[in-house]
């Protein structure tokens, strides 16, 4: 199994969509640091994660429309002048980003060798399906994690060098965050793997899981008003729970949110290694 992971990240280092996907997340991260505000995509809902918006006095004295008119300059050069707001936490709050730069992950590990009928080669050279299965999910996690620690280093250091030390907090923070945020964006690994081995091809593949969550924050959203669900249980969607987790959660909030990532992890991992067992690998 470690040699196929090796040869995996082989394979992956020399494919041109890894570089898409690093080109996408410094495109993220680049907008985010420079408007100093953090892009992000999908549905939020909304929360409270702890974080305030830090204190500005000239821009306190501004109404909305007052504030709408200002030029992306004159935006940026009040919110330098903003005191105890971290952006780097802000940014780590909108960490959802990065299920579009896992999508090339999974895309390339899985979803290629089923579209280039390299999974049957692989099956035919004495490797089962159990550990070719577990060889891709274990690659897929460990890549999508390295991803993950490099956006926050390269968001972290860029802010530090653009903006200074107002806006940033200090690199323990910005790593704890991430290292709490790690279990989440496990569960979007598992997600897309699952996804892989169900769809196999590459192009039902990206057909589903590219709106993925904007369709699931929709569903989401709209069943919680017509069940009139509370707000809390909401906590739990993947955006928030990233979102909730950059700020000051507290540690039954922790737990409840890792069981629920745990949950997901076990019923996308069986549901992807399920149909790969009663696939006809062609």
């Amino acid at each position: 199994m470690l040699n196929m992971i090796k040869a995996d990240f082989y394979r992956i280092v020399r494919s041109k969509a890894i570089y898409i996907a690093a080109v996408m997340m410094l495109a993220m991260i680049s907008m985010s640091v420079y408007f100093v505000e953090p892009g992000s995509v999908g549905v939020r809902f909304s929360v409270d994660n702890g974080m305030g918006s830090g204190v500005n006095d000239e821009m306190a004295k501004m109404d909305y429309e007052q504030l709408n008119a200002l030029s992306t300059k004159e935006y940026r050069e009040l919110m330098l002048k903003t005191t105890g707001y971290s952006l780097d936490r802000d940014i780590l709050a909108s960490n959802m980003n990065m299920y579009y730069v896992f999508i090339f992950i999974a895309a390339v590990a899985v979803a290629a060798d089923f579209s280039g009928s390299c999974v049957k080669n692989t099956l035919s050279s004495a490797i089962s399906r159990k550990k070719y299965f577990l060889s891709k999910l274990v690659f897929v996690m460990l890549v999508c994690a390295v991803m993950l620690f490099l956006n926050t280093y390269l968001m972290y250091f860029g802010n530090l060098l653009l903006n200074g030390s107002n806006l940033a907090s200090d690199i323990w923070c910005v790593t704890r965050i991430t290292l709490m945020q790690l279990p989440p964006m496990l569960a979007l690994a598992s997600i897309l793997t699952g996804f892989a081995f169900i769809f196999k091809r590459m192009a039902s593949f990206n057909a589903v899981v590219i709106p993925f969550v904007m369709v699931v924050q929709l569903v989401l959203n709209f069943l919680a008003f017509l069940l009139k669900l509370p707000e809390k249980a909401m906590q739990y969607e993947l955006q928030t729970m990233l979102a909730m987790l950059a700020g000051n959660p507290s540690a039954s909030y922790i737990l409840q949110s890792y069981a629920v990532c745990a949950v997901i992890i076990l019923v996308f991992t069986a549901a992807g290694w399920f149909s790969f067992c009663k696939a006809e690998i062609k």
